[in-house]
């Protein structure tokens, strides 16, 4: 064999290996040179919004679940209401106890007594320097674990008060400060993002405005309406859209159950969102009336709570009910044959031509089957398509929770 012969042989073994090569290369990945790189991120830490009233020489006590008492000038609490008099209560301040900066408003509620003494006082917040403001636009500011000047609460007795106000008294006049936050602190685009905040309602006749004017509304402690008067101009409304958020519960007056007009502790009349708590909710008490009414075409979506009413909790009688998460109970008829039956219902000639619904995604109903039930004739099924029921035995009740399939 030549030396060209073993040239030609040796190149056609290295091609024949070459091709080998890329047989068994295909189908694979290449690797390539890689390399990594990381740091650390600063813990993320929720802010705490918390506000208090404090005793204005002992900053350390709070006043908290005390009695408001106007005072005369020997700090006597045993004094009467004349036209033109002027009292105050003892001072305090209010400490932002949180790390957020916040904006507070003070009120005055759980007021016992007669509407025509009260509506001859006028009350006003007074500062360390004497100023003066009407309380019902008295609006303060604190830094995050700040502390305001000494506060105290005037009222002024007008002095065109007449004979009507004679002999009458006013009783359990309690101060309560509402907060939220302010715009201080920074996002990663400046202090803005806070400065729609709403202040949370602090009584009933706080609820029924917000709930007029629609908006995002905060109930943080249980609001006790005292709307029992049988007509409409009493009922709790919400006539615009309206985000209610329900950390605490709406609780109605016993007993109305027996009216005609107002027999609703909270009627839905424009698109609402309820995202409540555990501890939030609608609570309608003995002989109550309904929880919810949706009217109106209206559509309410209902996020968590706990929700009870006089017969219904809820009802649909024109409009959309979403329930996506919750926990539903009534007082049951006195007659078994209707019981818990309508715990969930809708006005049935509505339900038939379609301008009620209800569609059920989430929660718990006590004693009442939504997939299966007599609300609008036998076999009413309320849950949406994908959902169904697992049956809970809690002694004598059972308890309905509504699941994916």
């Amino acid at each position: 064999m030549n030396e060209s012969t073993k040239t030609k042989k040796a190149l056609r073994g290295s091609l024949f290996a070459l091709f080998l090569c890329i047989v068994l290369l295909i189908g694979t990945t290449f690797a390539w040179f890689t390399d990594t790189a990381s740091t650390g991120v600063n813990k993320i830490q929720a802010g705490n919004l918390k506000v208090d009233i404090v005793d204005a020489t002992n900053t350390a006590k709070s006043l908290k679940g005390d009695t408001l008492k106007f005072t005369d000038v020997n700090n006597s609490t045993d004094i009467l209401w004349e036209p033109g008099v002027t009292f105050n209560t003892p001072a305090f301040k209010i400490k932002n106890a949180g790390n957020l900066a916040l904006k507070y408003k003070l009120t005055l509620n759980g007021v016992t007594g007669d509407q025509e003494l009260l509506d001859a006082i006028t009350f006003s917040v007074v500062d360390e320097n004497g100023k003066a403001v009407n309380l019902d636009t008295f609006e303060g500011k604190l830094a995050k674990e700040g502390m305001s000047g000494a506060l105290y609460i005037q009222g002024h007795m007008d002095e065109a008060a007449g004979n009507e106000c004679q002999g009458k008294s006013l009783e359990s006049l309690s101060l309560t400060v509402v907060a939220t936050q302010d715009t201080v602190e920074n996002d990663s685009f400046g202090p803005d993002y806070d400065k729609n905040a709403t202040y949370p309602v602090a009584s009933a006749s706080e609820l029924k405005t917000a709930l007029n004017n629609g908006g995002t509304i905060s109930v943080t402690k249980d609001i006790k309406t005292n709307n029992s008067e049988d007509s409409a101009v009493a009922r709790m409304v919400i006539s615009n859209p309206t985000t209610l958020n329900l950390d605490k519960k709406i609780i109605s007056p016993d007993n109305m159950g027996n009216n005609s007009k107002n027999f609703v502790a909270l009627y839905v009349e424009a698109n609402t969102t309820i995202n409540a708590t555990k501890n939030g909710g609608i609570d309608t008490g003995n002989n109550g009336g309904y929880g919810i009414n949706v009217m109106n075409g209206a559509t309410l979506t209902i996020n968590g709570g706990y929700y009870y009413g006089g017969g219904t909790a809820v009802q649909v009688q024109e409009g959309t009910l979403i329930i996506n998460d919750g926990t539903f109970a009534c007082e049951p008829y006195d007659n078994p044959t209707y019981g818990y039956n309508f715990q969930i219902n809708c006005i049935d000639s509505a339900y038939k031509n379609g301008a009620a619904k209800v569609i059920i995604k989430g929660g718990t109903f006590i004693n009442f089957d939504p997939s299966n039930n007599t609300a609008e004739g036998a076999g009413t099924n309320f849950v949406a398509d994908g959902y169904k029921v697992v049956p809970e035995t809690h002694g004598t009740d059972t308890y309905y929770k509504v699941v994916k399939k």
